[in-house]
């Protein structure tokens, strides 16, 4: 592990490989761990960053107001820290959100973003905000923190030996800090893009799996793909929100063929 101090945070990230680089950002209350299996096959031809968002993993957590643009910028330090000019940005769940942005607000330093089982925000309409809210705020209270935690490890966890332990693990270490949990779910849940979505004007691949574990990101990304220029959209067979476990090798050949059409 490496760490660079960046707009007063300690990020932790690992740098593999050498090539083309490719940046994944890892989803809420998760880690750079979660890419293991990724960094394993793309670091063989690529340069593989894999780093820890503020108030993430091995990271820092600051007592800044957390948002996608804060996370952003700490992204865009990191590369500029390594040296990389352009990059592609992979990110799942709330890490499209970061990639987004990325897209958005630095097109010029991304050759192209792939966006895995994410969406366009949590407080565009007042379901998407009601979904937000049930699944972060108000299933912890009703059910508390530990049942809760067992409850969506085995939900989300479901198709992965090892998943749902990962998830209890790391994202019930993120509900040990309410105070950094709270300040990263309103980062997610102020986050809007979908009247912006058509000014992405990288290549960008949309991905989801086979089963639909959170049914809005469904519905976000066949709206994402309407609105975004020339978007690839793909389905990972056998594989639900977290498709780079389930099937990380159907996983690994879609991306790996997106990256390549880059070149």
């Amino acid at each position: 592990m490496a760490s660079v101090t960046v707009n007063g945070a300690t990020i932790a990230y690992d740098n593999h490989g050498e090539g083309e680089p490719i940046l994944f950002i890892h989803g809420i209350y998760s880690s750079r761990r979660q890419w293991d299996q990724q960094v394993a096959h793309f670091s063989n031809k690529y340069r593989v960053i894999t780093c820890d968002l503020r108030g993430h993993g091995q990271s820092s957590s600051t007592p800044d107001t957390y948002s996608v643009k804060l996370f952003t910028e700490d992204v865009i330090a990191l590369l500029d820290e390594l040296g990389i000019d352009k990059v592609t940005c992979l990110g799942h769940s709330f890490g499209g959100l970061v990639a987004q942005e990325l897209a958005l607000s630095y097109p010029d330093r991304v050759r192209g973003i792939i966006l895995a089982e994410t969406m366009y925000g949590l407080c565009s309409t007042p379901w998407d905000s009601m979904a937000g809210m049930m699944w972060n705020v108000w299933l912890p209270k009703m059910f508390g923190v530990e049942n809760y935690m067992g409850l969506i490890s085995q939900y989300f966890g479901m198709y992965t030996p090892g998943g749902a332990a990962y998830i209890q693990q790391e994202a019930g270490r993120h509900m040990d800090d309410p105070a950094n949990q709270e300040n990263i779910l309103m980062a997610s849940l102020t986050f809007d893009s979908r009247w912006r979505l058509h000014k992405i004007n990288r290549p960008t691949l949309l991905m989801v799996g086979q089963y639909p574990h959170i049914p809005m990101i469904y519905v976000h990304n066949w709206e994402m793909y309407w609105r975004i220029y020339g978007a690839k959209f793909s389905i990972i067979p056998q594989a639900g929100h977290l498709l780079f476990w389930d099937n990380p090798a159907a996983f690994n050949r879609e991306v790996e063929k997106f990256v390549a059409s880059l070149a």
